[in-house]
């Protein structure tokens, strides 16, 4: 029996009618009629005496197939009993599943949906979860901009996608039972496509809970799962053709791709591409205009005309060639199969010897006469199952020869578009028999291979390595076709395959374990992951973790499309990635900046002139921003800033405009270093769960007036840091070691530092006041931290290298951080505080510390998204856009960061205008730099295009060099040799001393 066979019976049988036998279980249906005789012969009957008794097979060929389970009566069963699910009812039926309002048609497909609803309820009760609430009586009004994933289905392939969302996103997973509950309408941001809404779903929440509910206004969908098609159900709908047709949102395996992915043939050749093994075959195309790709000695490819002319020959002589081929090679058994979207499982499957040609060509002309047109009939060797191994002691249990597995791996797209195998499960059946998900037990990959005998632990983890490295390139070269396809070709805008199973044999080539791919099968492969984690909860392997998360991903990018977002300050040229990125996000940003010919004023979608450089003024320029944006009605979703400068302002505008922001209160505390320390210095109050606020301060001053100065000199011990009130990047930060210093540094600060002008960017235009501060001891760490409504919803800390000399410029950065969890985690708790004391209730903010022996204390708190090479090392460790998260929260959208493992640890060192302008004007460095890009090397941010020292001889950094490595020594060791490479490394900057404190903790 063909060791590659899928779940061809777990689908839905159509509804019992009048006195008639039918099988059991709501995963097992009728299979599709087949009036070939399947001959199911012994193969290890094949291998030792290769002939079978004459007389055997009059007597199978006499011989209906039987069925998989026993059969009982309709008439007999009792009131209480559920034919769909073979179990009785332990669970209320009394639910609406008509139409989400009076007078739609009802499809003749709906006499289902009850027998859908029982299905989950039986799955729910069995499991251990509550029963489905019903709550369609009364409307709810969702969030407009939610998480709003469709799948449309019986949940019977779909329950581990199901459970999945409502842990990741709890309410946001929608199972929608009836083409009747949702509508379409006509994109708003995509001309000639059409957006689908939800009025009415079966939500799946925390701890398995579900409702069945009614949305007023409708949901959106943000993203669409179509399983209501004649693949999926066995012939029994198709009304989810019309759904999916021009839809403007993510989906996943539209109709046009399952006809690639469900097609054996065309993935044989992305199976030979990425060198893994397969049967030999022979290919009879039948009426399909197609190239296929990679054609290999292995695979024949013969197609066939739709007046299938000279049929019979050309067969002939293809099957005579390949035979011949096979007895010379020594293959014993030959499969003969149909490909097609309606050809799944055992269906249409049959096995033969190998010399007996003239049978194999009768199957073949007789599966010509079922095939729809491009349909494919495969004529292909049989891969033997891996043999017990017999010199080893195996349990009681352990196979025989007679035996035969199916090794299925589940595939899944991940959020950054690679492919990662996740689920690895078995199935044992006895030669002659199905075996499928329907017709065998699941278990382990580890018990399968010990039951045949193979014990060492080395050699089966290289087997499960192998398996999952070659099915994720698999789905990678699946992945890699589709992107070259246009929206047609797709089936959709944004159609592309998330999710695949593969089936394997296992044997052995040359006395090492193979897996041999048989088929891909399209987004309906999930049931075996749902039904392994139920039997083996402590086994559970996050199967469709990955899916999940890539859905909710596209979501959050799907929502955002056609957003007008205002931005207030274009900054300098360190945030020139926000005009390019925000137009490939599909955001629309309307930027009001102070310069008229600012270099953004052509990358956004409309820009405004506004002098509002001199911020003391940022009550007067609020209020005419926002008078002009009413006059010339300007869609605003969103407004926020990048820019430091800004932060008070874009408060006061967000006011406004009534949209989420941070308070103007919050906003001006954090801009000014000495109320923030005021403010959080008042933070005493007793919290359950919280240290007390205090508790993240240190002693601090301002400097206003000469009689301040003074007082300072009386009461502090030095060294003290002193700093501008309102300034950023470290400019003007410098460490005073007695009241004589103090005084002096007061002074030429004050005078080399007084307006705008005299350097950019750094918070001049709120004024030049100092204040000082206690010098603090410790590391020094970066906390940038995603808020929503007051809430928290991610963070990311950063270290950062001891400060260069008495300037206390950025030397060297570390992410993730070396800390550990603990340290990391106070760290975290502390920037969540010190914003909620503050008033940054929305928005991402960075905030600065030291860690101290006694735990963190605060530098200070910047009121926007960190900059220099922050949201490109988040995206290349998390693959979290914290730009997109940014102008989600500004839009009030809660941003999707989920506690992914990192990807690595990148390691980068500061490049400054004093030491390293040859990065950026000697052709050597220059040619040197792009090679070791090109190449992977390093990772180059430049945050501005000319490396001049400022004012007064202070100083910023132009641009990062970094690394990415396994880990934190491997990183430290890379960084050191790019550093002396290109020149960083030099006795005025010893990088090695900079990287000292990034070891693990």
């Amino acid at each position: 029996m063909d060791a590659n066979v899928t779940e061809a019976n777990n689908k839905w049988q159509p509804e019992p009618a009048g006195d008639v036998d039918v099988h059991h279980g709501p995963f097992l249906s009728v299979s599709k009629p087949f009036p070939i005789q399947q001959k199911l012969v012994s193969i290890e009957a094949a291998v030792s005496e290769m002939k079978l008794d004459q007389d055997d097979e009059k007597e199978c060929e006499s011989k209906d197939e039987k069925p998989l389970l026993s059969t009982i009566n309709i008439t007999s069963v009792p009131d209480d009993y559920c034919i769909w699910t073979g179990s009785y009812k332990e669970w209320s039926t009394n639910v609406n599943l008509g139409p989400f309002r009076e007078g739609i048609p009802i499809p003749p497909e709906d006499k289902h949906a009850m027998n859908y609803y029982e299905s989950l309820q039986y799955m729910l009760y069995e499991t251990g979860y509550p029963e489905t609430v019903d709550r369609s009586s009364q409307p709810i009004s969702a969030q407009k901009d939610a998480v709003s994933i469709c799948v449309l289905a019986c949940p019977v392939e779909c329950m581990a996608i199901l459970m999945e969302g409502a842990g990741q996103c709890p309410g946001s997973m929608l199972l929608v039972l009836s083409t009747t509950w949702l509508s379409k309408k006509k994109s708003e941001t995509k001309e000639g496509l059409y957006s689908l809404y939800i009025h009415k779903a079966i939500s799946f929440g925390r701890a398995g809970q579900t409702y069945l509910e009614t949305y007023n206004p409708p949901r959106r969908a943000t993203y669409f799962v179509n399983f209501f098609t004649k693949a999926c159900t066995n012939g029994q709908r198709h009304d989810g053709k019309q759904v999916e047709a021009d839809l403007d949102c993510p989906m996943s395996s539209s109709l046009k791709l399952i006809k690639l992915t469900d097609d054996k043939l065309w993935t044989r050749c992305i199976m030979s591409k990425v060198g893994l093994d397969f049967p030999e075959t022979l290919a009879f195309v039948y009426d399909l205009d197609m190239v296929y790709p990679n054609q290999e000695p292995d695979i024949r490819v013969v197609h066939i005309d739709q007046k299938k002319t000279n049929l019979r020959a050309i067969v002939n002589a293809e099957v005579n060639k390949f035979l011949e081929r096979c007895l010379q090679k020594e293959v014993k058994m030959i499969v003969v199969k149909p490909s097609g979207v309606m050809w799944h499982g055992s269906s249409g499957v049959t096995f033969h010897w190998s010399h007996k040609c003239e049978e194999i060509i009768k199957v073949v002309l007789e599966l010509f006469a079922l095939i729809d047109q491009g349909d494919t009939v495969l004529v292909e060797t049989f891969i033997e199952t891996i043999k017990p191994n017999r010199s080893v002691k195996v349990p009681a249990w352990a196979c025989t020869d007679d035996c035969a597995v199916r090794l299925r791996s589940t595939v899944c797209r991940r959020y950054d578009d690679s492919a990662v195998a996740t689920n690895v499960n078995c199935g044992i059946s006895f030669m002659g028999e199905p075996v499928n998900g329907s017709t065998t037990i699941l278990q382990p990959l580890r018990t399968t291979l010990i039951a045949y005998g193979v014990t060492d632990d080395d050699e089966i983890e290289r087997f499960e390595k192998d398996v999952k490295k070659k099915s994720a390139a698999v789905l990678d070269s699946l992945m890699s076709h589709e992107s070259d396809l246009d929206t047609s070709e797709r089936g959709g805008l944004y159609a592309q395959t998330d999710v695949i199973g593969i089936d394997f044999v296992i044997t052995r080539r040359k006395c090492v374990l193979t897996p041999v791919g048989i088929e891909v099968n399209g987004h309906d492969c999930t049931i075996n992951c749902h039904m392994f984690d139920i039997i083996y909860p402590k086994m559970k392997d996050q199967a469709v973790a990955p899916l999940v998360d890539t859905m909710i991903t596209r979501s959050h990018n799907y929502f955002m499309i056609g957003k007008s977002v205002l931005v207030v300050g274009a900054g300098g040229y360190s945030k020139n990635f926000i005009w390019l990125a925000a137009q490939e996000m599909g955001i629309k940003v309307v930027l009001v900046d102070s310069d008229p010919n600012h270099f953004a004023k052509d990358d956004v979608e409309d820009f405004i002139q506004f002098d509002f450089s001199n911020h003391t003024q940022d009550e007067q320029h609020a209020t005419k921003i926002y008078k002009h944006i009413m006059k010339n009605e300007i869609k605003v979703d969103g407004c926020l800033t990048f820019w430091e400068d800004c932060v008070p302002l874009t408060a006061k505008l967000c006011h406004l405009l009534n949209l989420p922001g941070s308070t103007e209160k919050g906003a001006l505390s954090a801009k000014s270093k000495s109320d923030t320390l005021a403010v959080l210095s008042k933070g005493t109050c007793i919290s359950p769960h919280w240290p007390v606020i205090y508790l993240y301060t240190s002693w601090f001053s301002p400097l206003r007036s000469q009689a301040d100065i003074e007082n300072v000199q009386k009461v502090r011990k030095f060294p003290l840091i002193m700093k501008l009130e309102y300034g950023s990047s470290a400019v003007g930060v410098t460490l005073v070691r007695n009241p004589e210093e103090m005084e002096k540094k007061y002074k030429e600060i004050r005078a080399v530092l007084q307006k705008p002008d005299d350097y950019f960017g750094i918070g001049l235009g709120h004024g030049n006041s100092l204040m000082v501060m206690e010098y603090l001891v410790g590391t020094e760490h970066d906390v940038d931290i995603v808020l929503h409504e007051r809430k928290l919803v991610g963070a990311f800390v950063s270290d950062n290298g001891p400060t260069r000399g008495k300037t206390f410029t950025e030397t060297a950065v570390c992410m993730p951080s070396a800390l550990s969890y603990d340290k990391q985690r106070q760290l975290i708790i502390a920037a969540f505080q010190c914003c909620m004391e503050l008033g940054l209730k929305n928005g991402i903010f960075n905030v600065e510390f030291k860690m101290e022996p006694t735990g963190p204390k605060l530098i200070e708190v910047n009121g926007r998204m960190g900059g220099f090479c922050l949201r490109d090392w988040v995206r290349k460790i998390y693959g979290i856009d914290l730009l997109l998260s940014a102008f989600e929260v500004a839009c009030g959208v809660k941003p999707h960061i989920p506690d992914r493992t990192p990807k690595g640890q990148m390691m980068g060192i500061m490049c400054i205008p004093s030491m390293h302008s040859h990065l950026l004007l000697d052709p050597y460095y220059i040619s040197k730099r792009l090679e070791l890009e090109a190449a992977g090397k390093i990772h180059f941010n430049l945050f501005n295009q000319r490396a001049e020292v400022g004012t007064g001889g202070f100083e910023e950094p132009f641009a990062n060099v970094a690394v990415m490595a396994e880990d934190l020594s491997t990183a430290r060791q890379k960084l050191l040799e790019i550093a002396k490479e290109l020149n960083i490394d030099c006795p005025d900057y010893d990088v090695n001393s900079f990287l000292r404190d990034f070891w693990r903790t």
